[in-house]
């Protein structure tokens, strides 16, 4: 995984939300997946603080089990004080999502959440939630295609949907996944890694959220969900001449032009989001690919 998330807690614990809605994660636990009628083993790769575990255990069968894995100690750390009170239900380890330190056909479900597209060899963390999944268990994988998330946002004031240079954020996103594998783009192509790496019935929804920022912002939660939109990569912290440079070389490092790359920052920052978007009417699209599959070891 690229860069390390050790001290991510804030931001993941307040973007996380934007991008489902529980009354759709129930239906596809009750009427999609079927597990609802009794408890299960469930592991979750890449849990961070278990931001997941929190979010979908409340859904299943009473007697159900959660396990998070994840690499940052320190979110390990945090996940394990949130859930403290859970018992042995609710447990967390310390590990690598592609070399996962558990037994084959431990547990009936894996499921990652916003991992794959973060991972240079996406197919190894697959091929280990399939390995510790039991024949006949689900495999389930929830990642974004950026390219779409680029193209869907709309900020009303700024036009964002016409200004967006979304070729440019194309070429960047092609060129990362050249350089190292990483892939913002996995989450339409999860479906065909799914049926490559040999799970049967391979299915893909789209989540339904999408969050909307409207003036004024005149309650703590309308104030939180902008923060929240702003922070998961709609608006620039202000930088000086050197971190500008700075963000330049990181575009220039994933295939834009220099010209571009300056261009599309200045006219972020003459946006400036941040203090601005607080009048502005923003529609924040969640688009994450829910793709999912049985694992056969026959």
């Amino acid at each position: 995984m690229t860069g390390t998330w050790d001290d991510k807690y804030d931001l993941l614990s307040a973007t996380r939300p934007n991008y489902h809605n529980e009354d759709y994660w129930r239906f596809l636990v009750r009427d999609v997946w079927g597990m609802a009628d009794g408890p299960r083993r469930v592991v979750d790769f890449g849990c961070g603080f278990g931001w997941m575990g929190l979010f979908l255990t409340p859904m299943l069968a009473v007697g159900s089990e959660y396990t998070g894995l994840d690499r940052s100690a320190p979110l390990i750390a945090r996940g394990r004080s949130l859930v403290a009170e859970r018992g042995p239900a609710h447990r967390f380890v310390v590990g690598d999502a592609t070399a996962a330190p558990f037994d084959d056909d431990q547990f009936d479900v894996a499921i990652a959440h916003a991992l794959l597209m973060h991972l240079p060899d996406p197919g190894r963390a697959l091929g280990e939630m399939i390995r510790v999944t039991r024949d006949g268990g689900l495999v389930v994988t929830c990642d974004a295609s950026h390219n779409a998330i680029n193209a869907l946002m709309h900020v009303h004031e700024t036009d964002e949907q016409d200004n967006t240079p979304l070729s440019l954020f194309q070429a960047m996103n092609a060129g990362l996944r050249r350089r190292t594998g990483v892939d913002h783009n996995i989450g339409m192509k999860t479906p065909v890694l799914m049926r490559q790496a040999g799970l049967q019935g391979v299915q893909a929804r789209i989540s339904d959220a999408v969050r909307l920022s409207f003036p004024p912002l005149d309650t703590p939660e309308k104030d939180r969900l902008f923060t929240s939109i702003c922070d998961d990569g709609l608006a620039l912290s202000p930088m000086d001449e050197a971190r500008f440079e700075q963000a330049v070389l990181s575009m220039m490092a994933r295939g834009a032009p220099r010209a571009a790359a300056e261009a599309e920052l200045w006219r972020e920052i003459n946006n400036d989001y941040r203090t601005l978007g607080r009048d502005f009417h923003i529609v924040a699209p969640g688009l994450i690919a829910i793709s999912f599959g049985t694992v056969s070891k026959g």
